[in-house]
């Protein structure tokens, strides 16, 4: 009873440190939040309690090996390209490193150390680091208000592109659908990581060439 005990345990803590990652994505709205690094997490301390209960003549590591590999699929869906930018790289590896939390914590004893240590590096790493890349690359973030009229997202791939040969990065955007004058309006936030040499009227002029943007307003 105290092994059932044990391996309930672990499960629990897999729970909580998957979910200490997914909370940072979930509120930075990026594909893959709370959830989806609590279900991974979870599923891989149990694949790995499964794994580690087989006796010879089964190889304990073949199951739980398949969780690397299978991780990856479930990465890939939260890749998104948009023109020449691709985003949820890191969600991807936040949820392919949640495996590696969960798989440790699974085979208990000082590996679940690691897996405690690994989640704070993680979590450090996704709500820190950012602004420390905005700084060594001398970028500072803008937030910018677009009104856009017709589809949005032939527009949005017109714009970043553009911005992106100017060497500006996307940070975030949050899109509002709203009605105005009778028209179906789209209100996006977007997040920019802007280089401080570079001076905001190159942006705006931008803006003000796009025929689908009828209002634009930065923050």
């Amino acid at each position: 009873m105290s092994e059932i005990w044990r391996m309930i345990g672990c499960l629990g803590l897999a729970a909580v440190l998957g979910g200490i990652v997914g909370w940072e994505r979930e509120v930075h709205e990026r594909p893959a939040g709370l959830r989806t690094h609590i279900l991974v997490s979870m599923g891989s301390a149990l694949i790995t309690l499964i794994s580690v209960s087989f006796t010879t003549p089964y190889d304990p590591g073949r199951i739980a090996a398949q969780i690397v590999s299978g991780i990856g699929f479930l990465g890939a869906g939260t890749i998104l390209r948009q023109g020449n930018i691709v985003r949820g790289l890191t969600t991807a590896a936040s949820l392919w490193t949640v495996a590696g939390i969960g798989m440790a914590v699974g085979v208990g004893g000082k590996f679940a150390i690691l897996a405690i240590v690994a989640t704070l590096i993680v979590f450090l790493t996704l709500s820190t680091m950012s602004r420390i890349e905005a700084g060594l690359g001398k970028r500072d973030v803008h937030r910018l208000a677009v009104d856009i009229c017709g589809d949005r997202v032939e527009t949005l791939s017109r714009l970043l592109n553009e911005l992106a040969m100017l060497g500006i990065v996307l940070k975030s955007a949050v899109c509002v659908r709203r009605a105005l004058d009778e028209k179906d309006i789209s209100t996006v936030e977007l997040g920019l990581y802007i280089s401080r040499r570079m001076k905001l009227e190159a942006v705006t002029e931008i803006l003000s060439k796009e025929a689908n943007i009828v209002r634009f307003e930065w923050l």
